[in-house]
């Protein structure tokens, strides 16, 4: 495992090779034509000067264009696309790269559609983003979860160890595949290589959720990426942390575990037919900069970070995430560029209270908030003014809200037990359902995934029992004053109808 102090090997890039952008600059050319246009999209290159797409710029509206022989075809690319996914499964250590225009999302479903087939089982994360239990239940898969550490000080859910998967994988030999996140929200990055290399002995491939990892490959200072662990299929958030465009993506592939051609295939059934063009030409230049300058700024970068983080901590009520206690506690590695602040009970503040202060008062927007953390992101496009920015707010947030006298209470939230799996995804998606008390839902099957919030902490998914430890933990947590259970109703869950309820 590599610890958060150790430089990994970071394998060069080929800046000479990397310093083009096929597809952008084929874009660029079209739009320097005088070219009279009979296609799609409506708004014909922004003609019309009465709408108000001409806020975006007249450069943007002539750039969203349509698919022609001169900027290739995204079912069947041969020219320039095809040169631009050539480049970025280069910098990523892919054998293919397969722009997405649909987001990660689209992603996750192409891996798992690809892979497995109906009733095929897949190990995963208790703590994985909706958008793959949505997948599974299209696809019909078996979810085979696997609880995630769990941080007591912090209240949220990390990544898996190496001995959790093993154990799952010894149970349930007969699985297709491991799917792993790479970081999970918060950061942690389970120690993937060992991952990688437990389940292809087993003959199993790795798919990875690398929505918020694209940056991995610029530093050596940052966790490993998807594809240098070894994994068969990565999908890459560029829009998160790389710099494109965002609902922008990138769906890399190595190996021979995976079916190269059914991929593509899948992709093609679920993408768009009208690939935006602005979209991926942002890929490609994302690309570019990530290979060209994203070593240099993450690494001019990365002392203001551990300074903010430093700060922080010792700001009254505040607490951060830190790197080499995060490794000693759990033995996994932590993204350093998540910025995750803890808020003890000294506050008399919550995180979703503070998370508005900062944007009303301080005009700094997080990316999120729960009852007792806030937490931001940093990019290669940020410097140290805006994290001397956010840790003065957050200064002057502890010397107007905190109260030393007030008694320091731990998260209240634990991880349970994972209940029985009495009915698949899909089952669930098509079948008749209805809300009853949750004391009345003993022995009943949840018709939907109850998480509480911070998230990573599900109660229940869809498809299990309702247990009585269920039933009593679910009561405790609606008691508490600042966390919730994701439902319109937390007195009412639904659950399955019954054959005879027909």
């Amino acid at each position: 495992m590599l610890r958060p102090y150790e430089l990994k090997t970071l394998i060069p890039i080929d800046k000479t090779l990397h310093n083009q952008t096929p597809l952008f600059d084929a874009l660029k050319l079209y739009e320097e034509q005088d070219v009279i246009s009979f296609d799609v999209p409506g708004h014909k290159r922004g003609l019309d000067n009465d709408t108000d797409l001409h806020y975006y710029s007249r450069s943007t509206l002539r750039h969203d264009v349509n698919s022609m022989p001169q900027l290739d075809n995204y079912d069947n690319p041969k020219g320039v696309i095809k040169e631009a996914q050539a480049l970025m499964a280069d910098f990523y250590l892919a054998d293919q790269a397969h722009f997405l225009v649909n987001g990660t999302t689209e992603g996750i479903q192409a891996m798992i559609f690809s892979v497995c087939k109906p009733g095929d089982k897949l190990i995963l994360p208790r703590n994985v983003h909706k958008s793959v239990l949505n997948a599974m239940a299209l696809a019909d898969v078996t979810p085979i979860y696997v609880l995630p550490e769990f941080d007591t000080e912090f209240g949220i859910a990390h990544n898996l160890s190496v001995r959790a998967v093993e154990q799952t994988i010894a149970a349930h030999p007969d699985a297709r595949a491991v799917f792993i996140m790479n970081p999970t929200y918060f950061g942690a990055v389970s120690d993937l290589k060992a991952i990688v290399e437990l389940a292809h002995a087993h003959d199993m491939p790795v798919l990875v959720d690398e929505a918020h990892g694209a940056h991995f490959r610029c530093s050596p200072e940052l966790p490993i990426s998807s594809m240098e662990a070894g994994a068969d299929l990565a999908a890459t958030s560029l829009h998160k942390t790389g710099g494109s465009f965002t609902q922008s993506s990138v769906l890399l592939v190595k190996g021979h575990r995976v079916d190269q051609h059914k991929v593509k295939s899948v992709i093609n059934m679920l993408t768009s037919t009208s690939a935006s063009y602005l979209l991926m030409s942002s890929l490609d230049i994302a690309r570019k900069h990530l290979a060209l300058h994203g070593r240099e700024r993450i690494q001019a970068l990365m002392p203001h970070v551990h300074q903010f983080k430093e700060a922080v901590t010792a700001i009254p009520g505040f607490h951060m995430l830190d790197g080499h206690e995060f490794n000693r506690l759990y033995d996994q590695d932590l993204d350093e560029t998540k910025l995750t602040i803890y808020i003890d009970s000294t506050i008399n503040l919550s995180g979703f209270e503070i998370y508005k202060l900062l944007r009303s008062d301080y005009h700094i927007q997080m990316e999120l908030a729960e009852p007792n953390v806030v937490m931001g992101i940093v990019t290669a496009a940020d410097n140290a003014y805006v994290l001397e920015r956010l840790r003065d707010a957050l200064m002057d947030i502890s010397r107007k809200h905190h109260d030393a006298t007030r008694e320091v209470h731990a998260p209240v939230l634990k991880q349970l037990s994972i209940p029985e799996q009495a009915m698949g995804l899909r089952e669930v998606l098509y079948g008749e359902k209805h809300p009853v008390s949750i004391e009345e839902a003993l022995g009943e099957i949840c018709a939907e995934s109850l998480m509480i919030y911070p998230p990573g902490i599900p109660i229940l998914m869809a498809g299990e029992r309702i247990s009585q430890e269920v039933i009593d933990y679910w009561q405790f947590i609606n008691n508490q004053p600042i966390i919730k259970i994701g439902t319109e109703n937390s007195n009412q869950v639904y659950i399955m109808n019954r054959k005879e309820d027909h």
